[in-house]
């Protein structure tokens, strides 16, 4: 008696399954080759054109979100609106077995740039939106979620945190990222010991401060005026980088008037030193 193969009858659904996802994959390069033009596009209407046309090839192109929250929105609400889209696609793109697997180290892995992006642009959305709270509590969760931090989170998470008068979460970044000798950590600290109204140690850190970025101390003195466009690089210790410490912590300083007049006093007595003739 003929018998039937155990491979005849029903056939398997793995090889369509594998052909979609293959195919998902490729309309998503190709919908981030469009992209790529977009990040590069001179004009915001152009970055938007390619955008949508990256989402009729994807709808899953994290970064087309993005760009059209950046490029099309008409205010801070709408570009928030685009941004929770682009997150919420990326979290349902990247699923839920991988944020728990690779909790601590999705940013090492190239497929979670895009989501860890947007991400960021809404935690600055709902900062500018005044949804304090909110903004933090993304800031903190992509520092858990990448503690190496390639974005820089940490510096306006520290920002945000002396803005709030949150001492304690500005005391955990600098201790958890103690290496970190940016401006924004170096001339931070100089304002948390004041809040802690330890001078001593506020002495010890501007000295420190001063070594790593000086011309942040020209902006404070007002001898120098922050340019009316915020420079997109920097190099550690350059004027570029004290422009973007200066405008991204100038609040957390307002917040505290007797800081700002001991750090005014002392970068007096600083110049008059330099023009005494002892210092000659």
């Amino acid at each position: 008696m003929h018998r039937k193969s155990p491979r005849s009858g029903k056939r398997s659904a793995a090889p369509a399954l594998a052909k979609a996802v293959c195919t998902e994959s490729q309309a998503l390069e190709q919908a981030q080759v469009l992209i790529s033009k977009a990040w590069e596009a001179t004009t915001a209407r152009q970055a938007a054109s390619l955008a949508r046309q990256a989402l009729e090839i994807c709808s899953d192109c994290v970064d087309a979100y993005t760009v059209l929250a950046e490029s099309e929105a008409r205010s801070a609400e709408e570009a928030c609106q685009w941004y929770e889209q682009a997150v919420d696609v990326g979290r349902r793109h990247l699923g839920e077995t991988l944020f728990a697997q690779q909790a601590g180290h999705l940013g090492r892995l190239p497929e979670t740039r895009p989501y860890m992006r947007a991400r960021q642009g809404l935690a600055d959305c709902l900062w500018a939106l005044g949804r304090r709270e909110e903004s933090l509590a993304h800031g903190e969760a992509l520092l858990e979620l990448n503690p190496d931090d390639d974005q820089g989170i940490r510096q306006s998470l520290l920002s945000r945190y002396l803005a709030v008068g949150n001492e304690a979460g500005a005391e955990r970044l600098l201790h958890r990222y103690a290496h970190d000798s940016s401006a924004a950590f170096l001339w931070s600290r100089v304002l948390l010991d004041l809040r802690r109204e330890d001078q001593a140690a506020a002495k010890d850190d501007l000295r420190a401060a001063m070594q790593g970025n000086p011309h942040v101390a020209d902006l404070f003195s007002g001898k120098r005026t922050p340019p009316a466009r915020l420079p997109e690089r920097f190099t550690p210790g350059d004027r570029h980088e004290a422009a973007l410490y200066f405008t991204g912590f100038a609040e957390a300083w307002l917040a505290s008037s007797d800081a700002m007049e001991w750090l005014m006093e002392q970068l007096t007595m600083r110049v008059s030193r330099q023009r005494s003739p002892q210092a000659r």
